[in-house]
């Protein structure tokens, strides 16, 4: 059995901010989706992490995201990127869609567990 997303948002919201794309990472590889919607962290990074992943991990499966991963409640008003300003237009560009619209650039090769 995988890590569900209340598993998800408790440890974003435990973990720094150095740690978040390492979380993601894992629980792409490890997570199980469902249609439960985590409470709100009150951290708006760590609310619109949570409902981008969970809308990527659903995309990469062929299903369709869970309605709450929508709210705008999940969704930064500006970009937040945990890199360097350099490399801040390579990521923008190898941003997958559902991380982009919410706000959270995080280029595509980090997104994978090692």
């Amino acid at each position: 059995m995988g890590y569900t997303v209340d598993d998800l948002a408790a440890t974003l919201a435990a973990s720094t901010e150095e740690n978040y794309v390492r979380v993601v990472a894992d629980w792409l590889v490890n997570g199980d989706l469902s249609d439960n919607e985590p409470a709100l962290a009150g951290t708006p990074v760590v609310d619109a992490l949570t409902a981008a992943t969970v809308a990527h991990l659903a995309r990469s499966r062929a299903l369709n995201p869970p309605r709450w991963t929508f709210a705008p409640t999940r969704a930064l008003p500006s970009f937040w990127h945990p890199g360097s300003d350099r490399f801040f237009a390579y990521a923008l560009a190898h941003t997958p869609s559902e991380f982009l619209s919410r706000g959270v650039i995080i280029e595509q090769d980090s997104l994978v567990s090692v």
